[in-house]
């Protein structure tokens, strides 16, 4: 038996990332259900989910007892540098391989002070903090504000990297930023950054909050008499169901968006596509889509590659070694941790999109697909 530990934030202020995951669950075991034959040898499939419950100290508690207790063969950790991070510690001390999704890249590949990481056997697949920025950038550039730029960024890892990043960027291009000052998540009272952000007459918003918290600020904001003309949002607004708490409030924010329906990928378990997957989970769920699924499932596709790629799912260095050389293409796109940007990174592209109400409910509608042609553009960037 193969043994896969999986562990994600199903409880706590980051359980929205993970909505669809007893949907993805049963996809993955449907289809791993008759097992792998890897070097001649015939393996049933054992999935074991952990809940990080939203927590560092829980999610490296949880790899640990994955590692020690059920003697797990691989370990895969999804959504936010709180469960991700840890995890990926647990798995390099243990010489347990790793896939991790749903963080940039760089909070987890680099230290506070700057410096790399080391990593033997855990390797990341997701998108880039510089690569976001540089894409929100391109997007504030042909628009006519007096580019100050308000920073909603906690006291958190991506708090940091987006300030960080945000920061250098607007520098470079000779515009002003006004940052909000670390705040701790969970903060109630938003109006001294509101205030602090009407004096300085901030016309672009760039935030990275978890989803309450940005639904709290946006409401305050709105309520204090400040609308900036551009409101664009990693993390928070990710979900149909942070956009349906905000309602008409709503209209026109920017957030990046991972996945979509509209990806012309399948996933390849089972040949499904993408459409096909966010299809069957509103008819199975009655709920919407959303951006994490397709990500949280393909984690389990590059560990099932890495897998059958080592000879010997058993050997925890050649599956890692297998890893290191990977490359495919899962229901998210194409993945390849042979090409960088740096070591154990394979990189994806994203697109920008904005909220709308369309038919009825509000919808992303992508603006800007620079990095990803194949997925077409539905409109035009449109201030708030």
């Amino acid at each position: 038996t193969i043994k896969i530990g999986f562990i994600s934030p199903e409880t706590g202020e980051l359980s929205v990332f993970t909505q669809s995951n007893g949907y993805v669950l049963s996809q993955v075991r449907s289809s791993l259900a008759k097992g792998l034959t890897i070097g001649g040898k015939k393996y049933s499939v054992d999935i074991i989910s952990g809940d990080s419950q939203s927590s560092s100290a829980r999610a490296a508690a949880v790899a640990s007892q994955m590692v020690q207790q059920d003697s797990v063969d691989m370990l895969l950790a999804t959504a936010t540098p709180e469960t991700v991070i840890p995890v990926s510690s647990q798995a390099e001390a243990s010489g347990v391989p790793c896939v991790l999704t749903i963080c940039p890249w760089e909070q987890w590949y680099y230290k506070s002070n700057g410096s790399a990481n080391t990593f033997k056997y855990t390797y990341m697949y997701f998108l880039g903090t510089q690569e976001e920025t540089d894409l929100f950038a391109s997007v504030w550039k042909t628009t006519s504000t007096d580019h100050v730029i308000g920073g909603l960024w906690p006291d958190d890892v991506d708090g940091a990297g987006f300030q960080k990043y945000v920061t250098a960027k607007a520098h470079s291009l000779g515009w002003k930023v006004v940052p909000s000052g670390a705040y701790t998540d969970g903060l109630s009272d938003f109006t001294p950054i509101i205030s602090k952000f009407k004096a300085a007459d901030v016309q672009i918003l760039h935030a990275v909050p978890i989803p309450p918290d940005f639904i709290t600020f946006w409401r305050q904001a709105h309520q204090n008499g400040f609308q900036p003309k551009i409101a664009s949002i990693s993390k928070a607004l990710l979900f149909p169901s942070a956009a349906s708490a905000l309602g008409p409030l709503v209209t026109n924010v920017m957030s990046p968006l991972w996945w979509t329906p509209q990806f012309p990928y399948k996933s390849s378990l089972d040949g499904t596509t993408a459409s096909a997957f966010a299809a069957n989970y509103k008819t199975s769920t009655g709920n919407e889509w959303t951006q994490p699924m397709g990500f949280n499932y393909a984690v389990f596709e590059i560990a099932v590659a890495a897998l059958k790629a080592s000879g010997d799912p058993k050997n925890g260095s050649a599956v890692a070694h297998a890893l290191s050389t990977l490359k495919g293409e899962a229901i998210t796109g194409a993945y390849d941790f042979a090409s960088g940007p740096v070591p154990h990174v394979s990189q994806v592209p994203e697109l920008l999109a904005q909220w709308r109400l369309v038919s009825g409910s509000y919808q992303l509608v992508v603006i800007n697909n620079s990095l990803l042609p194949a997925v077409p553009v539905a409109g035009s960037l449109e201030l708030l």
